[in-house]
């Protein structure tokens, strides 16, 4: 049966090609492929243009089809000397499975042209639709979507370039221009295309690289980019740490150690005052390079940090609380960077309650 059906839908094309090459009606194609059909998705269309290359008018008197499945829809009207008519083949779906249908279509010249459709009809649940524009980039700039706008590096080591790759779609009639309005400089971005043509994805590559050492430990910014003529945005995170993988075995074992009097510092009801001391040492062979001491909330301020701590010796670090600023049960942290390949980030929480 299956090289029956293959010789009946050879011998199909083949009487289609001999109709559609004569000369005074031509066809654009005599053979169309619906592809995966849902069997519960209703009919589906298709239009078989020709051409009347005569010098007359050309009429379609009549169109069967192979089976009631089919319904070729015409018009009766005379189609003019090298002007266009069509044939619409309508399938509707009857049961599952591969398809392979006829259509005959008959002229007033005593020509013949046999069309053929196929498809495979399949469970409609099991057809996974395209998304739209608006569902694959949910993030919404008026026409200008996006898949994402977040941009957490996460850890960055420094001097490390980073690249966050934004997805980007212009879901307007008309071309979107996207230019760089204002950068930090450890920020860079590349385009893809400088102008998006409607109706056209695009990518945004952002790009960190830190090359100083007092932006190690938690940082956060934002750039602006120009799109379509208007400001927007985008706020950017990472945690910047020297790469010690660098570092030889000499290197780590004479490097500076830090020590901290208390992981953690509470301040109570602020009733003993509103300062603290905290106790920082180097039990290193080397100086204690303090890159930066950063403070999660800015109610809590510290006394200018020391630079470098040579060894053996401890620092003092006043750590302050605005009374003014901190809510009744206040928690916050203090994040130390320093050079000390074995602790290079130290984290100390905050507390204090205020008095009610």
């Amino acid at each position: 049966m299956k090289r029956i059906s293959l010789l009946l839908s050879g011998i199909m094309m083949f009487c289609g090609w001999l109709g559609a090459q004569n000369d005074k009606i031509s066809f654009n194609k005599t053979e169309h492929d619906y592809g995966v059909i849902g069997d519960r998705d209703g009919a589906v269309y298709y239009d078989f243009i020709f051409t009347n290359n005569s010098n007359e008018p050309v009429i379609v008197t009549n169109a069967t089809a192979s089976c009631g499945c089919t319904s070729p829809i015409w018009s009766r009207e005379p189609v003019e000397p090298n002007k266009t008519g069509k044939i619409t083949a309508v399938y509707t779906p009857q049961g599952r499975g591969s398809f392979a249908k006829s259509i005959t279509v008959y002229f007033n010249k005593s020509q013949i042209v046999h069309l053929v459709i196929k498809g495979e009809v399949v469970a409609s649940e099991s057809i996974v639709k395209p998304k739209t524009p608006e569902e694959e980039y949910p993030v919404e700039l008026g026409k200008y979507l996006l898949k994402s706008k977040e941009l957490k590096f996460a850890q960055v080591y420094l001097k490390e370039k980073k690249t966050i790759r934004l997805e980007v779609f212009n879901n307007s009639d008309k071309p979107v221009a996207q230019k760089i309005s204002r950068l930090p400089k450890q920020i860079t971005v590349e385009f893809s295309s400088a102008v998006i043509p409607p109706k056209t994805a695009a990518t945004v590559d952002v790009n960190l690289m830190v090359t100083d050492n007092h932006l190690l430990g938690n940082l956060t910014g934002e750039f602006t980019l120009l799109i379509d003529g208007v400001q927007h945005s985008f706020p950017y995170s990472a945690t910047v740490q020297e790469d010690f993988s660098k570092w030889t075995a000499t290197q780590k074992a004479n490097a500076g150690r830090i020590n901290i009097s208390s992981s953690d510092i509470n301040f109570g009801d602020l009733s003993s005052g509103n300062s603290r001391i905290l106790k920082v040492s180097n039990s290193g062979k080397s100086s204690l390079n303090i890159h930066s001491i950063k403070s999660s909330d800015p109610s809590i301020t510290i006394s200018k940090p020391p630079v470098s701590i040579n060894p053996g010796e401890i620092a003092e670090i006043k750590v302050i609380v605005d009374s003014k600023k901190i809510k009744s049960e206040h928690l916050s942290t203090l994040t130390i960077i320093t050079d000390d390949p074995n602790k290079s980030v130290v984290e100390i929480a905050v507390k204090a309650n205020k008095k009610s």
